[in-house]
């Protein structure tokens, strides 16, 4: 009975969605300053603009060569892991390497980036983008990162209200349907991407002959896991790399603003791009809470599509990031051309195939705080805000018990927290198993 309401219910707001589609406004409320074919304009060409600047304007992969210093292994690529399917055991493998080497040393040597971070200013070649033009909420812990970045001018208010500020966990899919076409070309200029952050120092490199920043400085090479931007059999041709300078900082105290510089520099001997960061206020200057959880494979999932219905949490101090991998729907080896997703949703759309445009658009991420209950605000699918976190990352009810299994002289990385029918591994934790049993059964009250 309940699945044939369901079903009833799914149909009608199917039927509704149509219409509602045919006359729905596609803008927000005009501003004084610009006119709503420039604030379009501005919103779909917000993807292309980060990709100019990171790319210097698409010379970026010409600077990674060894004639130019630049040289770097295959395995160095962000995507390298996710297309072989192995980045469940890799990234587990190296947090645990990570853990055993801060054991043996009797000390704690963390990332100097582990916090939560803004960021103020982005800029490359002859543009520049500001924190007045996208909501960024960067968390990273000692391993596991999520990166979310959301333009300011996406219309939130209105995709807010496309389901009546309700409904239930499977909702997502209506929203979408109650969404234009041109709708759904604007949600999808906007980013999240996760994965495992590994930090290292260069050595006997002659930085004066292939203009390389100082040694002095740690370099940050990321590998993804989960990424809006990417599509199967088309990953990135070179190394998420970056140089990591610290401002005021003497080695003991954690600095509280860093610049970003890109590893490979242009013909110019410069860096083609940086990212200025600043400390979001709460993170406890990475010093207290740091979580770092993602969902373990399931039986037959092993061999299913790399960072489908995958999901991971990480947290500093109060602030949390989410993120949950796309739904697909077998129709993600459609429009081979596409070399992203907002290429992909453009081409789908185009071919009046809302169904493949939907299904790229499925996946899930956002920011929250600890201290209001857990709950999101800010997030991909504004729909989601003010819901509790798990609500969105497990197929479970938040009111689930928690068991936290695992133990012995391994430390964290031999925890696995169960959450009703949702297993997760812990890569990284601050807490004691009971300190964090506590901290997830918060999960169920409005506030701490």
């Amino acid at each position: 009975h309940q699945s044939s309401v369901t079903c009833t219910y799914y149909n009608t707001t199917l039927s509704r969605a149509k219409e509602l589609r045919k006359g729905m406004a596609t803008t927000p409320k005009k501003s004084t300053n610009t006119s709503t074919s420039e604030w379009r304009q501005n919103l779909l060409d917000w993807t292309a603009k980060q990709g100019r600047i990171l790319t210097d304007e698409g010379k970026a992969t010409e600077h990674y060569c060894s004639e130019r210093g630049f040289p770097f292994a295959s395995n160095e690529l962000p995507h390298y892991h996710l297309e072989r399917g192995d980045t469940h055991q890799v990234f587990h493998r190296w947090a645990a390497e990570a853990a055993a080497a801060t054991a043996s040393d009797q000390e704690e040597t963390s990332s100097p980036i582990v916090g939560a971070w803004s960021r103020p200013l982005f800029t490359g070649k002859w543009e520049q983008s500001t924190d007045t033009e996208e909501t960024v909420y960067n968390i990273q812990t000692g391993s596991l990162f999520i990166d979310l970045r959301i333009p300011t001018s996406k219309p939130v208010s209105r995709w807010e209200s496309l389901l009546g500020g309700g409904g239930d966990d499977g909702s997502s899919r209506q929203a979408f349907e109650l969404m234009s076409d041109e709708d759904l070309r604007l949600y999808a200029r906007q980013h999240v991407f996760a994965g495992y952050s590994v930090i290292s120092n260069e050595k006997n490199n002659n930085n004066s002959i292939h203009h390389k920043m100082s040694n002095n400085l740690p370099l940050c090479t990321r590998h993804h896991c989960i990424d809006w931007n990417y599509v199967s059999g088309k990953p990135r041709p070179r190394p998420n790399k970056w140089y990591i300078e610290g401002r005021n900082n003497n080695g003991n105290t954690p600095f509280h603003t860093w610049k970003e510089w890109s590893y490979a520099t242009d013909q110019n001997g410069q860096c083609y791009y940086w990212e200025k960061w600043e400390r979001i206020v709460g993170d406890e200057a990475s010093r207290g809470l740091r979580l770092a959880m993602r969902k373990k494979k399931r039986g037959s999932n092993i061999s299913s599509e790399e960072g489908s219905n995958d999901a991971i949490l990480v947290a500093v101090g109060d602030h949390f990031n989410y993120i949950v991998g796309k739904q697909f729907l077998d129709l993600h080896t459609r429009y081979g051309d596409a070399g992203s997703t907002v290429e992909l949703v453009d081409l789908a759309l185009q071919h009046e195939d809302r169904d493949t445009a939907i299904s790229h658009l499925s996946l899930a991420g956002g920011h929250g705080t600890i201290s209001s209950g857990w709950k999101i605000d800010c997030a991909l699918q504004p729909w989601q805000h003010g819901k509790n976190v798990f609500n969105c990352l497990t197929e479970s009810s938040c009111n689930e018990e928690v068991k936290i299994i695992g133990g012995g002289n391994a430390g964290c990385i031999s925890w696995e927290v169960v959450i009703g029918n949702d297993s997760w591994d812990v890569y990284e934790c601050s807490l004691s198993r009971d300190e964090l049993q506590q901290l997830l059964l918060s999960r169920k009250i409005s506030r701490l």
